[in-house]
């Protein structure tokens, strides 16, 4: 796989060029990161407070924890255009090997240690074992949830979407609304820092009362530091309704009910827009990954790393390529999608009805794309391509649900059957004509945990010619934090059995698959669920399905291919309530699935 950190040497190149005063007495560091690992590279990201002003820092890499033997140095210097934030590239590093890494300033002010692993090497049959979840709400801080992570010793962790909400909460204010067609510097420039503090806030520690607080938990910092992480953009990074679609012309009004804006052919878009750029910067800045916008509302933005060349598809040509594949070992290559840049209009507010998205016939527009053209092609030949080379897992992180349920029991319109079924069931065919095997889509959003069967259609526009994915599945994890969750005061199984049922009589009566995954599902078995006496030997819809905790799930592919699935979680918690220490994370449901014969 080519190298994507190289053009990270250029935003280090910059950012050293620009002056760097004294070092106030003591540099105060908000966390630190390590992301997009590959087999020889990660990025290791930082934000130091020095007083308003910029710092050099040096990072180091080392092969223990006490920094006794440092592999590799690099330098950089923060800025005020990245509110203070730091991105560099650690290269030349040794495959499967595990890392630790803090940044230095010149006064020897350091910060927090964190660690990495990096990517087995394709042929190597190496245990991998990684964690994912997603939807991380102020109001919910300090996200003890995650707090023990590190015990789980992850490769890495995915962090899918919905990595701080851009609403009011104690810590701040809603940030203002920006739209396509926003273009005002200033106006731009006051979101941009409103955006920032957001996620500032959350890799902040608060105290009972919500204030900032130094001690205690700080808020998604330890799941950073603990190891490192894939990260994907959803809708409240981009403003939630205003810019959420990066495909939609930017002169469509959000919510309208008109079908003239269902398919752009416009060729304007909001992802090429300075607005959209302006918040994807600000998400780019605060999370380690190897693209990154430069510049600022006032002087104008430079896109830095991979890009899509697609001249034939505006709507991706030119744009930052945050979609890619990374294999781990031989028996998992994980895959990166970007179903927000790309994607056309969200088909919300049925007209006479503004609380209701329109999730009928415009929806089955054969035009329709959630990944754009360029992508849903790269997608189905990666897929294809790790079929080929016998890699048993296929793990494809999405931001928005595609099973049938997305948003239940009132049908959310950005999930992909909600609004955009025809590239949906197009892709799912691609899977099972190319007997594409152990395809794993993995999401959150729905502030829920699910697992379930993936129906597609056989013959689009015709309902009855629906079928099953017979080895594929979806997980829906989390949240880290946020509403849902919190809503449930009764924690037993018995309310959850209640929960689960109702659940799963909706998708029945719907011609829907039932929630979970049927004894007779190819592999499974050793199914758990915390209370359940009967799961591995009757598994049914509560053994797949949690709705009142705050949770991660563990995904564990050993040397030998066997999956384990295991989500991990907390009891729920009302918002700003702030609490300061919970219980460890209990494991809540697992199951594992073992290779068939032929695999």
């Amino acid at each position: 796989m080519p190298s994507r950190a190289l053009s990270l040497a250029v935003v280090t190149a910059a950012l050293l060029a620009l002056p760097v005063p004294g070092a106030r007495a003591e540099v105060l560091f908000d966390g630190v990161a390590a992301g997009d690992p590959s087999a020889s590279e990660v990025i290791l990201w930082t934000r130091a407070e020095n007083g308003g002003a910029p710092i050099e820092l040096k990072a180091q890499i080392a092969t223990d924890a006490s920094f006794a033997n440092i592999v590799e140095t690099r330098t950089g210097a923060t800025s005020a255009a990245a509110d203070f934030t730091i991105k560099l590239a650690a290269t030349d590093l040794a495959g499967n090997a595990h890392y630790f890494y803090r940044f230095v300033a010149p006064d020897g002010s350091a910060s927090p240690t964190g660690q990495f692993t990096t990517a087995p090497a394709p042929n190597e049959k190496a245990e991998v074992r990684f964690a994912f979840s997603g939807d991380a709400d102020g109001r919910f801080r300090p996200y003890l949830s995650i707090g023990a992570i590190a015990a789980h010793k992850p490769n890495f962790f995915v962090f899918i979407g919905d990595t701080m909400y851009e609403t009011a909460d104690l810590a701040s204010p809603a940030v203002p609304v920006v739209t396509g067609e926003t273009t005002d510097a200033a106006t731009l420039a006051t979101a941009l820092t409103a955006y920032n503090q957001k996620y500032l806030n959350n890799v902040l520690g608060v105290d009972p009362t919500g204030r900032p607080s130094r001690s205690g938990q700080q808020s998604l910092q330890p799941m950073f530091a603990a190891t490192a992480s894939y990260t994907l953009l959803d809708n409240h990074e981009l403003g939630n309704r205003s810019l959420q679609s990066g495909g939609a012309p930017p002169a469509a009004p959000q919510g309208t009910p008109d079908p003239a804006f269902d398919v752009n052919n416009t060729g304007r878009y909001h992802n090429k827009t300075v607005a959209f750029q302006t918040i994807e910067k600000s998400y780019l800045d605060y999370h380690p990954t190897r693209a990154a916008i430069l510049g600022s509302p006032m002087t104008g933005y430079a896109l830095i790393g991979p890009q899509v060349s697609a001249p034939t598809d505006l709507r991706s040509n030119g744009t930052l390529q945050l979609y890619f594949a990374q294999q781990w070992g031989a028996n998992s290559i994980y895959i990166q999608t970007d179903d927000r840049s790309y994607r056309d209009i969200r088909l919300a507010k049925l007209a006479g009805n503004r609380a209701i998205d329109d999730v009928g016939s415009r929806a089955d527009n054969p035009e329709r794309t959630m990944l754009g053209a360029t992508q849903l092609q790269w997608l189905e030949t990666t897929l294809l391509q790790a079929q080929q080379d016998r890699i048993p897992w296929k793990f494809v992180a999405i931001s928005s649900p595609i099973d049938q349920v997305g948003g239940a029991p009132v049908q959310d319109g950005k999930s992909w059957w909600g609004g955009y079924r025809a590239e949906r069931d197009r892709l799912l065919k691609f899977i099972a004509d190319h007997r594409i095997g152990h395809v794993v889509f993995l999401t959150t959003d729905d502030h829920q945990t699910r697992v379930t069967q993936l129906q597609y259609l056989t013959n689009p526009g015709d309902p009855n010619s629906k079928a099953l994915l017979t080895d594929a599945f979806q997980v829906v994890t989390g949240p880290i934090g946020a509403g849902g969750p919190d809503k449930f005061a009764d924690h037993s199984l018995a309310a959850i059995q209640i929960a689960a049922n109702r659940a799963n009589e909706r998708q029945v009566s719907r011609g829907q698959p039932p929630l979970g995954l049927p004894a007779s599902f190819p592999g499974l078995h050793a199914v758990f669920r915390e209370g359940d006496p009967d799961a591995a030997a009757t598994p049914s819809p509560v053994d797949f399905y949690s709705p009142d905790t705050f949770n991660y799930t563990v995904l564990t592919v050993a040397a030998e291919g066997n999956l384990t699935v295991e989500t991990w979680g907390i009891p729920s918690y009302p918002e700003n309530t702030f609490p300061q220490s919970a219980a460890a994370p209990s494991l809540i449901l697992s199951f594992h699935i073992g290779l068939t014969q032929g695999q």
